[in-house]
């Protein structure tokens, strides 16, 4: 008979919840697992995090205009950052951090206004691994979908789990029930409505809505090129075979709108559901899940 080993922790500025069904002979196994993929996630927070003045991010983005020697892990994340950015005409932009910080949202979350943050961009020599920014940069975008990467490895000996990073997700199996994993599809502007539902079996599902991190007339969803809130979408969820893509590519095709989305959605390999600000909904053809409503 199948147990349900489950533990959180906040890390990530989200709840991370780790799910493990199987029997109780792999106890010992399987909370080993959990104990090891939460110091990965906790090493990626405080190895990637703005947000921690001690982490390799933040020593390199205190050093604006000046060659500084980083980790092949943040090289790889900058080359992914870089890849993501072309393939999205630019609405995927890691540089909007300065932007985010003038709008309040700093380490502190103090929410006060600030100066005007801008925009840049940075050379990286990916042979030595040393990068030279002209504007602060932050993975936030793209953090919680690695974790999920990273940690998944953990798990490779068991086939039922739940990897929950604050609604950045992975899931195979079936839960102590023997009931497929069931995510519900959360409403764009009520967080405690749902649209839809589906059964997630051995996929990365993500999603990008501004409702939980929003204050005045701001939240976190920046537009690079008008450098104001991204405000002609609801809301976006991304189905995909990459954690660190679904959330990267939820985050883009936010910022991109309906009409722009549509257009290079075939093109991103992904599977993704679009909601206008409008309340239309338009799927891809392979996006899975049902649908309660045909408008948000």
């Amino acid at each position: 008979m199948k147990q349900r080993f489950e533990e959180s922790r906040e890390l990530l500025g989200s709840k991370i919840k780790l799910v493990v069904c199987d029997t109780d002979s792999q106890k010992v196994s399987v909370l080993a697992a959990i104990a090891q993929a939460f110091m990965e996630c906790e090493r990626i927070e405080q190895q990637f995090s703005r947000f921690l003045p001690t982490s390799e991010l933040s020593l390199v983005n205190g050093k604006i205009g000046k060659q500084v020697q980083i980790s092949e892990e943040l090289s790889l994340l900058l080359r992914f950052s870089e890849q993501i950015k072309v393939a999205t005409n630019g609405a995927f932009d890691i540089s909007v951090q300065s932007i985010l910080a003038g709008w309040g949202y700093d380490a502190d979350y103090s929410l006060h206004e600030k100066a005007e943050g801008q925009t840049g961009n940075y050379t990286l020599d990916v042979e030595k691994n040393i990068v030279t920014l002209s504007a602060p940069i932050d993975l936030g975008a793209l953090g919680k979908g690695y974790a999920l990467d990273r940690m998944l490895p953990y798990f490779a000996e068991f086939p039922n789990i739940l990897l929950d990073a604050g609604g950045d997700l992975y899931a195979r199996g079936t839960d102590e029930n023997d009931k497929p994993w069931k995510i519900l599809f959360e409403h764009p502007t009520n967080i405690n409505q749902a649209i839809g539902e589906v059964e997630v079996e051995n996929m990365f599902c993500a999603a990008s809505s501004p409702s939980r991190r929003k204050w005045r007339e701001r939240h976190h969803l920046v537009h690079p090129q008008s450098k104001a809130p991204a405000s002609q979408m609801l809301m976006t969820y991304v189905q995909a075979d990459k954690g660190i893509v679904a959330d990267a590519l939820s985050t883009a095709l936010f910022v991109l709108g309906l009409e722009r989305a549509q257009k290079l959605l075939p093109n991103l390999g992904v599977e993704a559901m679009l909601i206008g600000s409008d309340g239309k909904i338009l799927r891809s053809k392979g996006f899975r899940g049902k649908l309660y409503t045909a408008e948000a």
